[in-house]
């Protein structure tokens, strides 16, 4: 399967992170959120106009810039998990 953006990734989809292309202190600072390799995810919104990307990662509500959402590579999985996971 071939893996896209986070940005370019549907709303309300289970997605898995596959990879993430950032330099070392955006890597530990998404790590601390829970953002990782292997980590499955849901995408909430993209906000008009540029905005941020709103994704929920173990039932907290995350924005992230669209520069870091591009370098956020996932794989969309569908919508076969329960809302909170």
């Amino acid at each position: 399967m071939r893996f896209i953006e986070l940005s370019k990734a549907p709303c309300n989809e289970t997605l898995e992170v596959k990879a993430i292309y950032s330099d070392l202190d955006w890597g530990k600072r998404l790590e601390s959120m829970g953002i990782r390799k292997g980590r499955q995810i849901r995408k909430i919104a993209n906000q008009p106009f540029g905005g941020p990307v709103v994704i929920e990662v173990d039932s907290m509500k995350i924005s992230l810039g669209r520069n870091i959402a591009h370098k956020i590579e996932v794989e969309v999985l569908g919508d076969h998990l329960p809302r909170s996971f």
